[in-house]
């Protein structure tokens, strides 16, 4: 078969009060790490209308908040996933940002 591995497949979703999807982003992104060596990638998650105001502060007016998770330890990598424990702080206007300091998908 000529099946897409690159592609996922939603396979059952739960039913999350007070989570609307059309109201939520997220992005992969790399930084470079601070010596210049290394690639880091980083997921970004946020509400839409935050980060179009993101966008918008190119002069850095408006402060934007972000909370960024990094976890490296023992060769494991944080996997991306969802968590509705975010939502407050998404629904507060704070950019959450995930650091894989030790790679992944």
């Amino acid at each position: 078969s000529n099946m897409d591995m690159s592609k996922r497949i939603v396979l059952k979703e739960q039913n999350v009060p007070g989570y609307e999807k059309e109201l939520y982003g997220c992005d992969r992104v790399t930084v470079t790490s601070r010596d210049g060596t290394t690639e880091i990638p980083v997921s970004l998650v946020y509400r839409k209308d935050v980060m179009e105001r993101a966008k918008r502060n190119d002069k850095g007016e408006e402060p934007v908040r972000a909370h960024l998770y990094a976890y490296g330890a023992y060769g494991e990598s944080e996997e991306d996933s969802f968590s509705s424990t975010i939502l407050p702080l998404l629904n507060r206007g704070i950019i959450y940002v995930i650091a894989h300091v030790r790679g992944g998908d």
